[in-house]
């Protein structure tokens, strides 16, 4: 999971194949919430750093919402990168992308039958 400011900034990410200048990309941000395309980059610009690849982005985003990131080889149709991502300005060290969220259902008790070999 990606976690970013809402005026936009960098995501770090890992690709499943490497980005090569002689194939065309598609970069594309969706609201979680209203379904909504918020971001189609059909020529994303990357930043190879040693073992991983950067793209910056100015889009602004909602303070406390999910996005999914895809970006795609429009060459082959390939999807190369597929990441959640949460928006928020609070410093991360303090704030909690899973409060609230996570509801425990209790399900019984939990027994366990042990059999030993005679």
């Amino acid at each position: 999971m990606q976690i970013i400011k809402t005026v936009g900034g960098t995501f770090n990410l890992i690709a499943r194949e490497p980005f090569l200048e002689t194939k065309e990309y598609s970069l594309q941000i969706v609201s979680k919430d209203t379904k909504e395309v918020i971001l189609h980059d059909t020529n994303p610009s990357f930043l190879s750093v040693l073992f991983y690849t950067t793209y910056t982005t100015t889009q602004t985003f909602i303070e406390s919402s999910f996005y999914t990131l895809e970006i795609t080889n429009t060459t082959n149709g390939k999807v190369m990168f597929r990441d959640m991502i949460f928006c928020t300005d609070q410093p991360t060290r303090y704030f909690r992308t899973n409060t609230d969220i996570y509801k425990e259902h209790f399900t019984g008790p939990n027994e366990y039958k042990y059999y030993t070999a005679p």
